[in-house]
């Protein structure tokens, strides 16, 4: 079954092909069950003999010829992790559920690779697929995180160096981390489907430990991401999203990749984000192999109660180079932004036992923000797109006065609200045109 989906992109057409597996119901599948797979129970003995069982399922798919991975209806599966590498034309269907163990101290603390509960690496022609649900018991992990400052968290999916993938109708929640981290994939289409992290659970564990600031802005995020593609080629579509940080995040790519020096070519569409912190470039630190996003489209994406909404970051670092350029922004409408409808410059960040090492999450309460030389950013455009019922200011515009932002397209984009902390843009070193917009960034 040949799955062809065409994107517009902001200047080329993008063109996916997906080539998934046969129909699961038409095929004889390799359930967790058939390699002794224990359902219904949450212990570590339980969690370790699943993982087991997964990686046999996955390993017999992948040598005969029913290529589908099943976790079936009506059950469902404690698991700690499993690595996959070097599937083709695989099905991993879950109408069951599979839930991340939370027994911390059992969790390796270092591997050759980004720590995953489930990774994929080398694989072409792959699909994700089903009516059941993925969960990662997150708040143990954020609990830990907070109290101990060691951070060891798995993410829930990681997928390297992956082709042809396909992703859809399945439901993610509580992810200990990002929930799926896509690096250095090509020919992708994500779609239809549903990421949540429990909101209320992170903002009272937050505001026990005094990491909540005013206006209900977290002061330390916990990196609940819902996804964070790099790569070549890939369409995101109606995805909803609720989560306590970056809805999706475009990671760069640079000449040390596989499929592209540059993460490009990606279209972000048809979607709908709850108290997210952006649809989002970065962040980008300068890299020896020149760090690199370009051509990327966010387009009819709607926010309510977002931190961010539009968010392109760079962030520090003083070996290397980078770039983002040709961003294009369209038809975003966000109501009610906590924090700021548009944020483009530094990263901000602190990370629990450091000082920080980024600009402030105060600013420009707090004015200390330092800017990125020597990651440059050009030809950003913000189309036809609404904010209102804001609460700070309309946005934050702060590029570096050496090598200026440049490019910018500011057109009918309308951003209204209380304002509590200033009226107009936090805008400097920043070259653009304006029509139609109210107010119009001052320094273009």
């Amino acid at each position: 079954l040949h799955r062809f989906v065409q994107a517009s992109m902001p200047m080329a057409f993008l063109h996916v092909v997906v080539l998934s597996a046969l129909v699961a119901a038409a095929l004889c599948s390799h359930s967790i069950l058939d390699f002794g797979g224990v359902p219904n129970k949450d212990n570590n003995d339980a969690a370790f003999t699943n993982s087991r069982a997964l990686t046999k399922a996955f390993m017999a798919a992948n040598s005969s010829a029913d290529r589908t991975v099943l976790v079936p209806a009506d059950t469902k599966f404690f698991f700690f992790y499993i690595e996959i590498y070097n599937l083709h034309n695989i099905t991993f269907q879950v109408d069951g559920e599979l839930v991340i163990s939370n027994n911390i101290t059992a969790w390796p603390t270092t591997l050759n690779h980004v720590l995953a509960a489930l990774y994929f690496a080398d694989c072409d022609t792959f699909t994700i697929q089903g009516s059941g649900l993925i969960d990662g018991q997150g708040y143990d992990w954020w609990v830990y995180v907070i109290f101990t400052t060691v951070d060891n968290r798995p993410h829930m999916f990681t997928i390297e160096r992956c082709t042809n993938l396909w992703i859809h109708h399945i439901y993610v929640r509580n992810s200990p981390q990002y929930h799926y981290l896509l690096m250095d994939v090509k020919d992708v289409v994500v779609e239809d489907l549903s990421i949540f992290a429990n909101i209320t659970e992170q903002k009272d564990l937050l505001k026990k430990h005094g990491m909540l600031g005013e206006g209900e802005v977290p002061i330390f995020p916990l990196n609940t991401d819902g996804i964070d593609p790099s790569g070549i080629n890939v369409l995101i579509r109606n995805v909803t999203i609720e989560n306590f940080d970056d809805a999706v995040a475009v990671k760069p790519q640079n000449q040390g990749n596989k499929y592209s020096s540059c993460s490009q070519n990606m279209t972000i569409r048809d979607s709908h984000v709850k108290y997210g912190v952006g649809m989002t470039i970065g962040s980008v630190p300068p890299n020896a192999n020149v760090n690199c996003i370009r051509n990327i489209t966010f387009e009819n994406i709607t926010f309510q109660d977002p931190f961010k909404a539009i968010y392109i970051k760079t962030n520090p670092g003083d070996v290397g180079t980078g770039l983002i350029e040709n961003i294009l922004y369209r038809n975003i409408t966000a109501v009610g932004s906590i924090w700021y409808p548009i944020w483009i410059g530094p990263q901000q960040e602190r990370q629990p036992g450091t000082p920080g090492t980024g600009c402030n999450f105060l600013f420009p309460i707090n004015e200390e923000c330092p800017t990125q030389v020597r990651v440059p950013i050009r030809d950003i455009r913000v189309i036809d797109s609404s904010f209102t019922n804001g609460h700070t200011l309309p946005g934050v515009l702060l590029c570096n006065s050496t090598v200026p932002c440049t490019g910018f397209v500011f057109d009918n984009v309308i951003n209204t609200g209380i304002w509590d902390v200033q009226q107009d843009y936090w805008c400097e070193n920043v070259e653009g045109t304006t029509s139609g917009s109210k107010p119009p960034p001052p320094c273009f």
